[in-house]
């Protein structure tokens, strides 16, 4: 789901929040001495205006130990919120959501998704961030790898890489200094938190939901914690018994021959596109050769950026954009339009990936580096992996070696990688465009899982649950019945949507939008301001032309002509602005229903005449100036009538300047 259709979809979920009842006399969370009840410690996204005490969190800090078996030596801290189950009888039996990363913020990626939930009708639902991660005590985020992040993004490749280890080398020597004991940030302490703040917070067995890497941290709390979990959702799934770093060749391969076999097997996209991988394949070297730069802007700071992108930065911005819904109907237009010089969607959400200030890289070295890292680059299998593939996997591969032998924490016991077995209840969720973690991952794991289900979507991509009602009821189905598979026909129904075509038109304005960028907003606060005044004409005149009537006031004949077409260019600007701005919502809310359009920040070429509407008020403000002018040279009304229609025609010019301003006139050029 992108960003508009989220911040489109802000108005339903409050007024979801401020139609639900409280659930009726509800005993207050049991108190442990582990557990101190705090402030909430995060924003709720796209609604950080509201707190989220006001939306039903109950936050505070479980205290656990660094290393679980030592139980009387030194102490963490974990960040926890709870939403309390809003239905009369909840069941006893909590949902906790972890994030993948490992090292991901929860809150960022759930906190929206949790308080709209259907699932928070019966259940309460338990949000809680990971050991080391943001808001924990103490955290591992790396703040020296944004300290130079501007200037590093710049670089070539291997000027950025080498800039990185340094960033990466202070923030080691500093967590050392602040006596951190990396050793002690892994899976398995991970896992024994997970029970901890279940018994802290008073629950007797929960429900477990993991993505990414959560669903590896699920498999350590199924084979450790059996029985403290009631069910499982494994969703985007890491076997414990596949080193997915040495499968990145592999998976890359994979997601870049899917992605491009899809277009080639759709006849419509074949049409538009057809030698898809051959143009791929091209582009990749002519950027190699001659590297461009893209300038982005930090939602952060607002600071303008160069991104240095070659073949390599590309090939990354792909596989990190894979990770987005539907990109596989938008990949071939992601294709055509950079090598045209088009670089709007990676304006719009290039950002978003590599200024996430919310990830713990200290977290994420800590956690691999210790389960996954007993490799070398001789166990990586190149098989049949495209040249440009290979070159841009194997240097993050290598990446990953790098960092781990500078931090040097313990590794687990072999153990940790045998396939987890266990008979508890697991929904297994996997989706058929996922770049990093395949179904067939998925289906690795489930072979041991006795009483799983597995469900593989034939459009989704890493992080299958909650993208839409289907798989919300998938998730209450299993929930509330895991003795029996869940209902998932709908989920198999899912077919892919058609591909954004080469004519479709991107708009400036709606990337902004999708990104809430700031000024974006306030140029279109403005722009909505300008129009109004503008046409407050519509009423004002046929108001000052009834009161004349009812006073039978006589008309000035002197510039009687004149004063006709001064109002009617400006009623008519009026108008026109108003079919233009109908038309534009009337296209981008069809587009909400094809999110690849939606994502690309586009609209159907049929929405193409819409955008000579500009141009025609442009020459409507323009001949409103001049006519103002006139009206006061000949002195056509009264002064104040002349000052009116000059604040309109004032008005009219600068909402054609905004038009300019958010690139409404170069739609069609």
């Amino acid at each position: 789901m992108t960003n508009l259709f989220k911040y489109l979809s802000i108005l339903i979920i409050l007024a979801g929040l401020l139609a639900a009842t409280p659930a009726a006399a509800r005993q207050p969370l049991p108190q442990a001495d582990n557990f101190a009840p705090a402030a909430c410690m995060f924003e709720v996204p796209f609604v950080s205006f509201m707190k989220p005490e006001q939306m039903g969190f109950e936050c505070g800090y479980v205290t656990v130990p660094l290393r679980h078996e030592n139980p009387a030596g030194p102490t963490i801290q974990l960040p926890v919120a709870i939403l309390r189950a809003r239905g009369d009888s909840p069941r006893p039996d909590p949902l906790f959501l972890a994030q993948g990363g490992p090292g991901g913020d929860a809150f960022s990626v759930f906190a929206l998704t949790a308080v709209n939930s259907p699932l928070l009708a019966e259940r309460d639902i338990v949000i809680f961030n990971q050991r080391g991660t943001l808001y924990a005590k103490p955290s591992l985020v790396c703040t020296e790898t944004f300290d130079e992040l501007d200037t590093a993004l710049a670089l070539p490749r291997d000027q950025a890489d080498k800039a990185g280890m340094q960033a990466y080398s202070r923030c080691h020597r500093r967590l050392l200094d602040e006596g951190v004991d990396l050793s002690a940030f892994n899976s398995l302490e991970n896992a024994a938190d997970v029970d901890a703040i279940r018994r802290a917070l008073g629950y007797e067995v929960i429900n477990f939901y993991g993505v990414s890497y959560g669903t590896l941290l699920g498999l350590h709390l199924l084979r450790d914690f059996p029985n403290s979990v009631r069910t499982v959702i494994l969703d985007s799934v890491v076997p414990t018994q596949i080193n997915y770093i040495t499968e990145v060749p592999q998976v890359t391969e994979r997601i870049f021959d899917k992605m491009l076999t899809t277009c080639a097997v759709d006849a419509a996209c074949a049409g538009q596109y057809p030698n898809l991988d051959a143009e791929f394949g091209v582009l990749v070297e002519q950027l190699n050769r001659q590297p461009v730069t893209i300038p982005v802007t930090d939602p952060d700071t607002g600071a303008s950026v160069n991104v240095y992108v070659d073949g390599k930065t590309f090939m990354d911005m792909l596989f990190q954009a894979f990770y987005l819904p539907d990109m596989y109907a938008i990949f071939p237009r992601l294709i055509s339009d950079m090598a045209a010089g088009r670089y709007d969607f990676w304006q719009t959400m290039w950002p978003i990936i590599i200024f996430d200030r919310t990830f713990s890289e200290g977290m994420f070295y800590s956690v691999i580096c210790a389960e996954d890292s007993d490799f070398s680059q001789a166990d990586v299998s190149l098989a049949g992996i495209r040249p440009a593939i290979a070159d841009y996997a194997l240097n993050d591969v290598q990446e990953v070696l790098d960092v781990c032998r500078l931090w040097g924490v313990r590794q687990l016991p072999a153990a940790v990688d045998e396939p987890v077995v266990s008979s508890v209840p697991t929904l297994v969720l996997a989706g058929e465009f996922d770049p990093i973690t395949p179904p067939a991952f998925a289906r690795a794991a489930a072979d041991t899982l006795s009483h799983s289900y597995l469900i593989v979507d034939p459009t989704s991509s890493h992080g299958v649950a909650f993208n839409d009602n289907c798989l919300d009821g998938v998730l209450q189905d299993f929930l509330n019945n895991p003795g029996q598979p869940p209902n998932a026909v709908c989920v198999e129904q899912h077919q892919p949507t058609g591909f954004v075509p080469k004519n479709a038109l991107v708009v400036p304005l709606l990337s902004g939008l999708n990104a809430l960028d700031g000024p974006t907003l306030v140029q279109t606060g403005v722009a909505g301001l300008l129009l109004a005044l503008v046409l407050s004409a519509w009423l004002v005149w046929p108001l000052v032309l009834l009161v004349n009537w009812l006073r039978k006031a006589p008309a000035a004949p002197h510039g009687r002509w004149l004063g006709r077409a001064g109002k009617g260019v400006m009623l008519l600007f009026g108008a026109l602005a108003v079919v233009f701005v109908s038309g534009l919502a009337f296209f981008a809310l069809s587009s909400i229903e094809s999110t690849p359009m939606l994502l690309l920040s586009a609209l159907s070429a049929r929405s193409a005449p819409l955008f000579v509407i500009p141009y025609l008020l442009a020459l409507l403000a323009a001949a409103g100036l001049l006519l103002a002018l006139l009206v006061w040279a000949r002195r056509v009304w009264s002064v104040w009538g002349r000052l009116y229609f000059t604040l309109v025609a004032v008005c009219a010019v600068a909402y054609v300047a905004m038009l300019a301003v958010t690139g409404m006139m170069s739609v069609l050029l």
